[in-house]
């Protein structure tokens, strides 16, 4: 037909938010160069974006003397259940990358659960799978992931070095 002009629509699927979030600009660009180097943590990332959880991982201090914590603070906020893990962002490259999967893994302990919905349930599931004399919970899978994820960083290119090979 002569003169009329056909429009067509284009229509894409909204991007999906991740949900292991960073605000700190800083931290997510650890975490995207974690995946990229790490298939540990990519799987991680992916075990964690199959649950209703939102992990925010921030720059913050922890007590005990550790680098990286989850806070046992679980909160919900509509079909989603909130985390927090704190890491200290002076730790440089595989050192930061192996403290932020640890804590995932953490995250995951609790997000594998649908029934932990708050502190008081998350302390319980602790209580049970990572009870510590030292006044903290760890937990053996947190510790092997951890060091499977830095094993991995290290092994892998450096990013600078990533970015300048052909």
């Amino acid at each position: 037909m002569r003169g009329m002009v056909l429009l067509t629509l284009i229509t894409t699927a909204p991007v999906p938010i991740g949900r292991v979030r960073a605000p700190d600009n800083e931290i997510a660009a650890v975490i995207k160069d974690a995946s990229a180097r790490s298939k540990t943590f990519r799987d991680l990332l992916a075990k964690i974006e199959a649950t209703d959880g939102l992990v925010y991982v921030e720059n913050g201090k922890c007590g005990h003397s550790v680098r990286a914590c989850l806070s046992l603070s679980v909160k919900v906020a509509g079909p989603n259940r909130v985390l927090r893990i704190q890491v200290d962002a002076r730790l440089k490259d595989c050192e930061l990358i192996e403290g932020i999967g640890h804590e995932l893994q953490h995250a995951m302990e609790i997000l594998s659960d649908p029934h932990v919905r708050n502190m008081h349930q998350a302390y319980s599931l602790f209580e049970q799978i990572g009870r510590t004399d030292s006044g903290r919970f760890e937990t053996l899978e947190a510790l092997h992931v951890g060091e499977l994820v830095g094993d991995e960083c290290r092994s892998a290119s450096p990013p600078s070095a990533r970015s300048i090979a052909p």
